[in-house]
């Protein structure tokens, strides 16, 4: 059911739809309308609005048609959000939370409204429910001008709009207390502004707002106000704020001739979404008093605002998220979230050194107090930050690739140096599955040996023992006939001798007595020993192996010539050798692991330097 009331004021005609009860006026007043009776609240008309959603808005959530009646805008003490009233096509009304890009489906639960109210009357960090749902207090905010833009249902003739935001593990709530004894506790349920459906928006575009400078009384146009309260001067390079109705300067700039890569104006393309560049900054951490980065705020009419810094040249953007971590986790060197593990990479405060442009809430105001905390998971990054007030607010990010910038940029960009927190590693691979992966690969080449090695027959063909002639230095030794009966096969001679302080060398050459083809190879044995300084030293082997590569079949005799050293008190009188047949080799097998491991081995590097280098500047490299 709608009704049409008459203004008292004007006399012109103010529209209620079916159940809403608060409607504006193009007089300037603001209606709470009861039965046949209409009240003035304390709200003003929105005028000259440019958000994408409007009255007569359409869309779906879930699968539930609604439609935009209109909103309340809440301007709090250093930020504005839009409550838009959604008539939908269960029955139900529900609201649809918008602000800086974050869109929340609001729902609410059949709580007594004196019971939710009693809520705003702690000022404890933790909350429970009546249903005895736990959660923790994120933010409590109260409202310092109430707007209206359409007709809106609310809960009583509202003279506030009060705000406790709480979350669980699972879960987040919102309470708003329109009055001392009436509060409306609703179900939280964030969604991208693409999965709304939204159709019948609005195009025009944001007017901007005249601000005097304080100091040099020069016209600033701060173009996304009520949302940016904070701004600097061009002309003067003063700082200012408007929060809670009071306008306020914040002192000048302490550092100047800053080059961006953009410009104010400007526009960008990222994560889908078309922005325009509002404002400049450039920071210094003053915990480390080594790193500065510019920052660039970023603004769409739909997607809100999102934040792009650069750092030695490179890139991450950054945009405010209500799905975060638990609410302990920020303390914490390690956080599982998304079912993605993010390591604390760093802790600081910073301080604006430069500034141009505008700025979402309080920007200047004791911003060197507020603690922020980096977690990466390359290419991701969760950012959070807690100011002077105790709120904690969280960003979620991801590194962007130089050639992203690159192409949208008319300036030149920085040098990339170094490797960014957030930046992929060149080897995308795990250190856990890089040593994975040299594990199987060995193991698969054990195996592959174990398979082939049974298929040998390894047999020995040849024992021989032999003696040196006392008066030969080099002697001939001749073995008797053998048969080989493979196509091809490789041949092994293991050979020792008892040398000491000596060496022996040994020729041996496989004759075929058929056709008379020869099949050489030496070797040589060499031990030396001795005490040195009062400790015992060894070098050299008395033992040898000769090998022989696809000899083919037949029938062959071994000529064995061996030399030996001439010192006739330290020469070896004898040797001893085995010749086998098809035998068992690993050396290929080390071959093939040696080849399998290059790729886990490289890449391990690889890794491991890079890894170094990103964790370089961090004060929880080993956390």
């Amino acid at each position: 059911m709608s009704k049409l009331a008459i203004c008292p004021s004007c006399g012109k005609p103010v529209y209620f739809q079916g159940a809403n009860n608060v409607a504006g006026c193009g007089c300037g007043k603001a209606w709470y309308r009861s039965g046949e009776e209409l009240t003035e609240v304390k709200m003003q008309p929105i005028h000259s609005a440019s958000e994408v959603i409007q009255p007569g808005t359409t869309g779906s959530w879930q699968g539930i048609a609604f439609t935009v009646t209109g909103r309340l805008r809440v301007r709090f003490e250093d930020q504005a959000y839009n409550y838009w009233t959604l008539d939908c096509n269960d029955g139900f009304t529900r609201h649809l939370a918008e602000g800086y890009g974050l869109h929340t489906i609001l729902e609410a639960l059949a709580f007594k409204e004196e019971t939710v109210a009693r809520k705003f009357r702690s000022d404890a960090q933790g909350l429970q429910l009546p249903d005895d749902r736990d959660f923790s207090v994120t933010a409590r905010n109260e409202s310092r001008l109430i707007e209206v833009e359409g007709n809106v249902l609310v809960q009583g003739k509202p003279d506030r709009f009060n705000s406790i935001e709480a979350m669980s593990e699972t879960e987040r709530v919102e309470l708003v207390a329109y009055g001392e004894t009436v509060a409306v506790a609703f179900d939280c349920h964030d969604v991208e502004p693409e999965l709304l459906f939204l159709s019948n928006t609005r195009e025009a575009e944001p007017e901007p707002t005249i601000f005097n400078c304080r100091n040099c009384n020069d016209q600033n146009y701060v173009l996304t106000f009520p949302y940016a309260q904070s701004w600097v001067c061009t002309q003067c390079g003063t700082r200012h704020s408007y929060l809670g109705g009071q306008y306020a300067t914040r002192g000048g700039q302490q550092t100047y001739d800053q080059e961006f890569c953009f410009s104010i104006g400007e526009h960008l393309t990222l994560e889908g979404g078309d922005y325009r560049v509002v404002g400049l900054a450039h920071k210094y951490d003053t915990d480390s008093r080594a790193d500065y980065w510019h920052e660039y705020t970023l603004y769409s009419k739909l997607h809100g605002f999102m934040f792009l810094t650069e750092s030695a040249g490179h890139w991450t953007y950054l945009k405010e998220t209500r799905h975060t971590p638990r609410p302990g986790d920020a303390r914490l060197h390690r956080i599982e979230f998304d079912h993605v593990q993010f390591r604390r990479y760093s802790k600081y405060h910073y301080r604006i050194l430069y500034a141009l442009g505008e700025f979402p809430g309080d920007m200047f105001s004791k911003h060197e107090e507020t603690e922020c905390m980096d977690y990466i998971a390359p290419p991701q990054i969760l950012s959070v930050e807690k100011d002077h007030q105790k709120r904690v607010t969280w960003f979620r990010g991801n590194y962007v690739p130089r050639a992203v910038i690159a192409e949208q940029a008319i300036n030149p960009l920085p040098r990339a140096v170094g490797v960014a927190p957030t930046q992929p590693a060149r080897i995308s691979v795990g250190t856990g599955s890089i040593a994975k992966a040299g594990v199987v690969a060995w193991v698969l080449a054990v195996l592959v040996q174990l398979l082939t090695g049974s298929m040998h027959s390894n047999r020995v063909v040849l024992d021989l023992n032999y003696t040196f002639a006392d008066s030969l230095n080099t002697q001939l030794f001749i073995t008797e006939k053998f048969e080989l009966e493979k196509e091809s096969s490789a041949m092994e001679l293991n050979f020792r001798s008892p040398v000491e302080n000596s060496w022996l060398e040994l020729n041996a050459t496989l004759v075929n007595v058929v056709d008379g083809s020869e099949y050489s190879a030496e070797e040589g044995v060499e031990f030396y020993s001795g005490y040195e300084g009062g400790s015992y030293w060894t070098e050299g082997s008395r033992e040898g192996t000769i090998h022989f590569k696809k000899i083919p079949a037949g029938t062959y005799i071994l000529q064995l010539t061996a030399a030996r050293d001439s010192n006739g008190y330290s020469r070896t009188s004898n040797f001893s050798a085995k010749l086998f047949y098809d035998p068992v080799t690993y050396r290929n097998m080390w071959i093939v692991i040696i080849l399998l491991l290059i790729g886990p081995l490289v890449m391990g590097i690889m890794r491991y330097y890079s890894e170094t280098s990103r964790w370089g500047n961090s004060a929880f490299a080993n956390s």
